[in-house]
């Protein structure tokens, strides 16, 4: 297991293992389905083994590890099943979160230059395929941003970090028709406040994915 670049000026310790292990998986710099140690990573990264521990209790609540009795944590394994049921609740929550959004930031130039400027951080070359993973990741938050339902916001943020481990799997091999052509009419529905066109281009981006999915299963 690599280790992983520590956030920067991270808010608590448990934040930080928090934030270096969502990472590492995400990255795939640890596997579904792989043992997790306790003593491992806290030896890795510089800690005890308590907030580690902590962590892997809070990202099982989240669907991220699984936890056995006598056997310890690992890596929560992904499926085809899984994919559809996540996209499947991103095709129903995704939609309402960017309409909203887009109608509370319509008198608000700065909306529409927070989503501008993440398209054109993702649109920039990265060094490595989890860095263009954060940027897409920026992206669909900027557009979904002033979403006035915060828990509803908290719940897409979730479920669009659960996407990307498909992703980062291998999704996005096989992915057909031009998902930069689909996130660049997103851009330009948000720019014109177009609301209804923004919602239907996200809808065939959602579905275009989960179609990867399925089919490369």
């Amino acid at each position: 297991m690599s280790a992983t670049a520590a956030p920067v000026t991270p808010p608590t310790r448990a934040g930080w293992v928090d934030g270096l292990l969502r990472r590492a998986i995400l990255q795939g710099d640890v596997q579904p389905g792989e043992k997790l140690y306790a003593e491992k990573l806290a030896e890795q990264w510089g800690v005890s083994a308590t907030p580690v521990r902590e962590t892997f209790q809070r990202l099982a609540g989240e669907g991220w590890v699984v936890i056995e009795p006598q056997r310890g944590a690992r890596v929560a394994p992904l499926s085809v099943e899984e994919a559809i049921e996540v996209y499947e609740l991103r095709l129903l929550l995704d939609p309402v979160a960017l309409n909203t959004s887009m109608q509370a930031g319509a008198d608000d130039p700065s909306y529409v230059a927070r989503v501008v400027e993440a398209h054109d951080a993702m649109r920039a070359r990265h060094g490595t395929v989890a860095d263009y993973h954060e940027a897409h990741r920026a992206f669909h938050l900027a557009a979904m941003s002033r979403c006035p339902n915060r828990r509803l916001l908290a719940e897409v943020t979730q479920l669009l970090d659960h996407s990307q481990r498909f992703h980062v799997v291998g999704a996005g091999s096989f992915r057909r028709g031009n998902p930069a052509g689909e996130h660049r009419e997103l851009l330009d529905a948000v720019v014109a406040g177009d609301r209804r066109c923004a919602v239907a281009v996200l809808k065939r981006h959602l579905r275009g994915t989960l179609d990867a999915v399925v089919a490369g299963a």
